[in-house]
């Protein structure tokens, strides 16, 4: 994958969140890293959060010019293609 792909940010939470634990099983079954932040012990992610979204509903995530809260995976596929990504796994 290109370096120049923009960087894949989720807000999540520790605790369980279905929506979190789906987007994180589909990012690992695309086989895409992210980077993550803890909204309940980063006060700054809880701040971001807020600012991106006006709330601090998980999964909060950021890919390119996206910002896609609570998503479902096709939400998340069509960002990440709209970015650059090229998802194989994904049937269109």
């Amino acid at each position: 994958m290109s370096s120049n792909l923009p960087q894949i940010i989720m807000y999540a939470r520790e605790r369980f969140c279905p929506d979190v634990a789906r987007s994180r099983m589909h990012l690992e079954e695309l086989g895409l890293a992210w980077q993550e932040f803890d909204i309940e012990s980063d006060p700054e992610a809880l701040a971001r959060t807020r600012e991106l979204t006006g709330r601090q509903n998980v999964p909060t995530i950021v890919v390119g010019d996206s910002v896609l809260v609570e998503p479902s995976n096709d939400l998340l596929d069509k960002a990440l293609i709209a970015a650059g990504y090229v998802l194989d796994e994904v049937e269109a």
